[in-house]
Formats: structure tokens, sequence, C-alpha cells
């Protein structure tokens, strides 16, 4: 009971007893709030396409390249280092499939599926 006293007495009594002012207060407060928000999804998706977070992170770690296998699973070549690994991702995990060998050409992405399709004969032949 006491504690429900002191909050009534630092609750700010005048801004309660100005009831004409509160609709335009409370538009101005919801429009601004929606600007805001607006303006962070924006921002969000442009520096998700604009690719400036792989430069801010040094390079390290790149995925060379991606083949679609279904509506949600891919395979991934990702660069980390001087290494290339094969890496299956689906919604649930990520599964690392294979360390490669003999790298993959970065500046060709398309050879992927090629070398791919040639180490999965050279893993058929043995």
């Amino acid at each position: 009971m006491m504690r429900a006293a002191l909050l009534l007495l630092l609750l700010p009594l005048p801004a309660l007893a100005q009831t004409t002012a509160t609709l335009p207060s409370l538009t101005s407060w919801l429009l601004s709030s929606l600007m805001v928000i607006g303006l962070i999804l924006v921002l969000g998706f442009l520096l998700k396409k604009s690719k400036l977070t792989q430069a801010i992170g040094g390079g390290q770690m790149k995925v060379i390249a991606s083949l679609p296998l279904g509506y949600k699973e891919k395979l991934l070549v990702v660069k980390v280092g001087e290494q290339q690994f094969l890496l299956g991702v689906t919604p649930q995990q990520v599964t690392f499939l294979h360390r490669l060998e003999q790298p993959l050409d970065e500046r060709q992405p398309q050879a992927f599926a090629q070398q791919l399709s040639k180490l999965m004969a050279r893993n058929d032949k043995e």
C-alpha cells in the first residue's frame, strides 16, 4: 500500500490534467515512431544488400559459391583463411561435408557445379 502511494506521488499529475493536448501529441508521436522504425528497416535492408559487412569483417570468411538444392537447401563453398570448405545448409542446421584439396577459382563461381560433379564422379569410382 505504501509503494502504491509513493508511485502516485512520482507521477506527473499536470501531464494527466492536459487532456486537450493529448490527441495531437499522440498523433505526432505515432508518426515519428513509424518514421524511425521505417528508417531502421530501410537502413538494415541497404546494409544487407551493400555487402559492407564483408568489407568491415576483414575478408577472413567469404562465400565462394552457392548451389541451391531445393527450396531452402543449398551447398556452399566457404573460404576461411586459405582453406575452402563445402557446407550443406538447411533451415535447421549447417553441416560440414568436405574440405577441398584443390581450391575453387574465386573469380569463376559458376565453375562450382562443374567441379562438384567431377568430385562426385571421382568418389563414385572409388
